[in-house]
């Protein structure tokens, strides 16, 4: 949910250790990416009625070898060192822990991520996350939720690896891991 755009020249170079001991002393949530901290705004009531839907739909659907998280779960890219709190995010089979990260609370093998977009996200989910997301191995699906209007996007990585597209502003959306998103029920009564 932040806002790290990649035309922000750098003001500090912070290491990772250094990123872990800043987040666990605030007490808040923060994103990491190439030295730079960077606080995660709240989302709206919108953004977090789609994300506990989401995060509704992969729990009731998830095999029992897999574990559904919501936004609070910290994943990092380890190939390039960003760190970020996805919407939600689910793990096939055993969870594996980032080694630099000593609380054990960094996961690095999510199997999917999904961001409901924002006006101050939009672009760096498309983009620049998107890209440093793109090198977890483990990843198989990316799914993006407008907050706009009633859309699922998601990108799935296809046995040649490379991905594959698919938007839909109606329907249902089925999801490798077993989840479907009926977008009907996804969007319905949202609040403003």
């Amino acid at each position: 949910m932040s806002s790290t755009g990649s035309a922000r020249p750098s003001r500090h170079h912070h290491s990772y250790q250094e990123y872990l001991a800043y987040e666990r002393d605030s007490g808040l949530k923060h994103e990491y990416d190439d030295g730079e901290i960077f606080a995660m705004a709240g989302g709206s009531r919108r953004h977090n009625a789609l994300a506990s839907r989401v995060s509704a739909a992969l729990e009731a659907a998830r095999a029992d070898d897999c574990v559904a998280f919501q936004s609070d779960q910290k994943v990092r890219v380890l190939a390039t060192g960003k760190a970020t709190y996805p919407d939600a995010s689910m793990v096939s089979g055993e969870i594996d822990g980032d080694p630099a990260d000593p609380s054990g609370q960094t996961i690095t093998n999510p199997t999917l991520l999904v961001e409901v977009l924002s006006p101050s996200t939009e672009e760096d989910d498309r983009g620049t996350k998107w890209l440093h997301y793109q090198l977890i191995p483990s990843l198989r699906e990316y799914v993006l939720i407008s907050q706009a209007r009633p859309r699922v996007e998601r990108y799935r990585r296809l046995p040649s690896g490379a991905w594959e597209y698919r938007d839909a502003t109606s329907g249902v959306v089925a999801l490798e891991c077993g989840a479907a998103l009926d977008l009907d029920r996804l969007y319905a009564s949202l609040p403003d």
